[in-house]
């Protein structure tokens, strides 16, 4: 395969900089916002102005079209962006499972590598406890003021006005509350490189922005009877539907839920623009390499499936957004503009790790798919079409628990949903149901092509599944160990378990 121009100078200078010494180190600012989902951003192609900081934003960045969750949950999704591994190897397969200590992250490889790192979460589930993703962070603020939007128990977060405080503060931009106990900034007169990881958590719902960003109003869209054109059952999480958008009848308005999950967008735009216009005001971006992107995504009612994600492994839940912004001083700096080469938060550690000049800590496994680094896709479109997996575990009334695997190649993702059964004493593999998507031409997934799958590539697409499928060393007993997991919490932290449940879980 011939390289074109631009990529060859992108590869030639990340190898010119790796020789360098010494070479500068830049800063890193790293912000993901809790179910985002890419096509309700505006400089995605959403028609409300959603993200009108972002679009500024990305108009001098990357911005990547497909990018793909490995999981629509919060812990398992990221602790695969911070490890480059999928879920399946790091081990995290569900909530208030943390991460073991044996495993790499990105900000350990930092820390080691001299950067200052801090972090300000604002969800429940990313506490220390509950996530082991504090490891190789310098300062973890994880204090949880607000009690508001995540119903029906008040479960605690921290929403995005007062996160992005925090943050400045931790880049002495603004004073420290001293309930954060924020001992020293990140910056240093040295000019030691920082590490800052930002998770805003305010579209998870419920939906209630503040009054300045309640902007949207659509027309009415009463939710009628389900649909009997899918195979899943309709869900609803009602504890996510305000009363303002209920009828006296009891008639939801999916329209007026969906303008307010828009309004929470609005408002982690605002503040997302406070931090990015105070780093510029400092001349900080010219050094600081920011990437903003997202755990996973919401379902506003495809599949049936209304205002929640925690379910399946659909576009919808597991597509989120990517800008890549390099700084203005990277000598191979490439121009803004779209990337439509498919990627997976696993590839993020990998690709920030090559760019930053550190090495990798994992290799390239034939056994296991596994994040690799993109850094040449910075310059141009790949041409190689590489895959990209996506997994989820539903618990189904009508059998055992229920596992999808699903993997992209191109246009083309297919899914399929597992179940295990006992017979004659032996668990046994069951397919419940395979879907073919061809996501150019559909990308909200509503056309089932896997019985008319016309020139979609099944023979590749069905290899790579089987491989990542036979990977999962404890696919077999997924569901009893997340079952027994969930019991041991129920018994161990029943208000834990109970937050689990407020939150969706």
């Amino acid at each position: 395969m011939r390289l074109r121009p631009t990529l060859l100078l992108f590869v030639a200078l990340l190898a010119a900089c790796s020789r360098e010494q010494p070479r500068e180190r830049w800063n890193v600012l790293l912000i993901t916002v809790d179910t985002l989902r890419a096509d309700h951003l505006s400089c995605y192609g959403y028609p409300k102005p959603t993200t009108p900081n972002l679009d500024a934003f990305a108009a001098d960045a990357l911005r990547f079209e497909h990018v793909a969750s490995p999981r629509a949950k919060t812990t398992p999704a990221l602790a695969s962006l911070f490890t480059g591994s999928y879920p399946h190897e790091h081990g995290v397969r569900d909530l208030a499972e943390p991460l073991a200590p044996n495993v790499p992250t990105l900000a350990e490889a930092l820390r080691h590598a001299g950067w200052r790192t801090g972090a300000v979460i604002g969800n429940w589930v990313l506490a220390e406890g509950r996530s082991g993703l504090a490891r190789g962070f310098d300062a973890w603020v994880e204090r949880l003021p607000d009690a508001l939007g995540v119903p029906p128990d008040a479960v605690p977060q921290r929403t995005a006005r007062s996160l992005t405080d925090a943050g400045l503060a931790l880049l002495a931009l603004g004073a420290a509350d001293p309930a954060d106990a924020i001992r020293e900034p990140l910056v240093r007169a040295d000019g030691s490189p920082w590490f800052l990881w930002l998770h805003y958590m305010d579209p998870h719902g419920t939906y209630d922005p503040p009054a300045e960003h309640r902007v949207f109003r659509s027309e009415p869209e009463p939710l009628g009877p389900p649909r009997d054109d899918t195979i899943h059952k309709r869900r609803i999480a009602e504890y996510n539907v305000p009363a303002s958008a209920i009828d006296g009848a009891g008639t939801i308005d999916a329209a007026a839920v969906r303008d307010l999950y828009d309004g929470e967008i609005r408002y982690v735009d605002a503040e997302i623009g406070r931090v990015l216009a105070a780093l510029k005001a400092r001349g900080d971006l010219a050094r600081t390499l920011v990437v903003i992107t997202a755990d996973h995504g919401e379902s506003l009612g495809e599949h049936e499936y209304w205002f929640e994600h925690g379910l399946y492994a659909y576009e919808s839940t597991c597509r989120v957004p990517l800008i890549l912004r390099l700084p203005d001083l990277h000598p191979a700096r490439p121009a803004p503009g779209v990337r439509a080469t498919p990627w997976s938060l696993v590839d993020v550690a990998p690709t920030l790790c090559e760019v930053l000049g550190l090495p990798p800590w994992l290799a390239a496994d034939a056994r296991s798919p596994r994040g690799t680094s993109r850094a040449a896709s910075l310059a141009a479109d790949e041409t190689q079409e590489r895959a990209v997996f996506y997994e989820k575990v539903e618990r189904a009334d009508e059998a055992r628990t229920v596992q999808t695997k699903g993997v992209r190649v191109g246009r083309w993702k297919l899914l399929r949903r597992y179940t295990h059964r006992e017979r004659d004493g032996r668990r046994e593999l069951v397919t419940l149901s395979d879907e073919l998507y061809d996501l150019a031409v559909d990308p909200l997934e509503s056309r089932d092509l896997a019985k008319t799958p016309g020139d979609a590539p099944l023979e590749r697409l069905n290899a790579a599944l089987e491989h990542f499928t036979a990977a999962d060393r404890h696919f077999a007993e997924l569901d009893d160990v997340l079952r027994s997991r969930r019991e041991e919490l129920e018994r161990t932290d029943p208000e834990a378990a109970r937050r689990l449940r407020s939150l969706g879980y």
